[in-house]
């Protein structure tokens, strides 16, 4: 673990500069990420993606450098996961932090489920285009499907797909109820489900509170036990569901 520094709020002034900072690091990796996508990505697919995996990580590590966030991960990731299989990792979600902090902490090709929204923003949408970021529009039945299709297909092709299964931010930190849309892309997909946390996460940036970070927060990334979806049916998503939520529950609730 990074040395432990006591954790302090931050002036609004630094604040500000810090998520100015970041604005200006998210808009630079964006273009980079275009700039791959333009000269590579028609080249050489796997030279193209192992490009967007570096550019990520490096803005994923500013960001959090930015934030001084002193994190460790419990648990093994790569050891659990068999060779070949779908991957789909599900995490808590309750503060801004959560992205940036996931590329940095879980190692592999890592997409998170994009919100449609980011794809209204210019040039950022570019950005999640080339990244092959998914997105799953819960408001059309027929995008609907194409953009499952679309996940499944590059779960197929060696990505692992982040999700956040509560669909929203945690307002305290506590967990929320699972969205049904996560547990049934991973029974149709044979996918395996990795359950994890971010203890403590939500210090960092409160929900919807911009003005109020607390630097130098220790964050414990907690990694659970695989669920494989190969031994469930559609049937049986109620059943997964809940084995998916008690284990981030209890590494949610569980202190060394």
């Amino acid at each position: 673990m990074q040395q432990t520094i006591i954790n302090s709020s931050a002036s609004k002034l630094r604040i500000v500069l810090i998520l100015s900072c970041s604005f200006v690091v998210t808009l630079y990796y964006s273009i980079k990420t275009v700039l791959v996508g333009v000269f590579l990505s028609r080249k050489d697919k796997t030279k193209s993606r192992q490009n967007i995996d570096n550019i990520i990580e490096g803005w994923a590590k500013n960001i959090v450098h930015l934030a001084r966030i002193d994190w460790q991960r419990i648990g093994q990731v790569d050891q659990q996961i068999p060779e070949n299989r779908p991957v789909i990792l599900m995490c808590n979600h309750a503060s801004a932090y959560d992205v940036p902090l996931a590329f940095v902490a879980v190692p592999g090709s890592i997409r998170m489920i994009a919100k449609k929204e980011l794809y209204k923003i210019p040039f950022l949408s570019r950005a999640l285009k080339t990244a092959e970021f998914p997105s799953i529009d819960r408001h059309n039945r027929s995008q609907a499907i194409k953009d499952l299709a679309y996940a499944k297909e590059k779960m197929e092709s060696g990505i692992r797909l982040w999700m956040f299964p509560e669909g929203t931010r945690s307002e305290d930190g506590k967990l929320q109820k699972l969205k049904k849309g996560g547990i049934r892309l991973a029974i149709d997909t044979d996918a395996i489900i990795l359950p994890m946390v971010m203890q403590d996460i939500e210090h960092i940036l409160p929900n919807k509170k911009w003005l109020k970070m607390r630097l130098n927060q220790p964050v414990q990334v907690r990694v659970g036990n695989i669920v494989d979806c190969k031994n469930f049916s559609v049937e049986e998503r109620h059943e997964v569901s809940e084995m998916v939520y008690n284990q981030m529950k209890s590494l949610l609730e569980k202190r060394d």
